[in-house]
């Protein structure tokens, strides 16, 4: 068992949630059991699906909005894949299919694990050879090794992530493929910015990133880097997605009101959607590029080798 040394903490209904020196980025400490965990996701967490509209919105993406992240994943994902490589894609944590179905229409051969059984029954007419089981079966799918595995929004929700990644590294992902992953990005500038002054007086909504039990992992762009770097990966690229941390700050506070918050993201979207249109990916990647430098943006995305 791994000695978790902190140099502080935040409590959050009642889950302790720790600075941790020894790992390197803020966690749960301890840790729920993988029976407290399977109690949460099977009463809690899939039957909240449905008032969720980042999860909802992805199998039709009513706003094209899904589409534009995928074209700008697969366009890095290509940029640093070396050609002689076969075009396969295992995505770990696929939820509904969503992203191995737009990569299947690109022509890769898809692969994929999924924990939620009602996510799996949505996409199981699709052949997108997705499995239903949980993160800690990988090895027993028998998966073959993929020129690129990808981590979308899962890292943060695992009780080891260290463990899966290093099974990634010497199991899943050819030598000289790429390792994808999308992680919130938490306990930024932006975030203790809000705390200070947005949020100074409405001490409900402080740390209102934290979401113990659903994310026992935090990290920032600086924190994600030494991880995978001390995990024996080599980072390739990282970027940022849009900081939606600054609509409080002018005044569209959608923390204190979330009933706002989808008029913020559809902002954030008709951004996105100009910039597609006009074909402006160097200026977004440059743009979204300095957001990364300067620590903030709601998500990471970062790009990896095996070192």
């Amino acid at each position: 068992m791994p000695r978790h040394e902190y140099s502080e903490f935040i409590v959050k209904d009642s889950y302790k949630v720790i600075n941790c020196v020894s790992c390197g980025y803020w966690h749960v400490h301890p840790m729920p059991t993988e029976e407290e965990l399977r109690d949460y996701y099977h009463k809690s967490y899939y039957e909240n699906l449905g008032d969720n509209r980042s999860m909802t919105d992805k199998p039709h993406d009513p706003d094209g909005f899904y589409y534009i992240q995928y074209e700008d994943k697969l366009r890095r994902i290509k940029k640093f894949l070396a050609k002689e490589l076969p075009l396969r894609v295992l995505d770990i944590g696929s939820g509904y299919g969503d992203f191995l179905r737009f990569m299947k229409n690109k022509g890769w051969e898809t692969m994929g694990l999924e924990p939620s059984e009602d996510a799996c029954e949505i996409c199981k007419d699709d052949n997108l050879n997705i499995r239903c089981a949980q993160f800690y079966d990988l090895l027993k799918m028998d998966f073959p090794s993929s020129s690129v595995v990808t981590l979308n929004s899962v890292l943060e929700h695992l009780p080891a992530p260290a463990e899966v990644l290093r099974l990634v590294k010497e199991r899943l992902l050819i030598p000289g493929g790429i390792l994808n992953i999308h992680v919130p990005n938490d306990f930024s500038l932006l975030q203790q910015l809000l705390n200070d002054t947005v949020l100074k007086e409405n001490s409900a909504n402080q740390n209102y990133w934290l979401h113990p039990p659903e994310h026992l992992n935090y990290w920032t762009h600086q924190s994600l880097k030494q991880f995978l770097t001390t995990l024996g990966y080599e980072i390739l690229y990282i970027t940022s997605t849009f900081p939606l941390e600054l609509f409080p700050l002018m005044g569209e506070d959608y923390i204190s009101n979330p009933e706002i918050g989808r008029q913020m993201h559809l902002k954030r979207v008709r951004l996105e959607k100009w910039l597609y249109e006009v074909n402006s990916n160097d200026f977004k990647d440059a743009l979204y590029e300095a957001f990364a430098q300067l620590g903030i943006g709601r998500e990471i995305e970062a790009f990896a080798t095996i070192a």
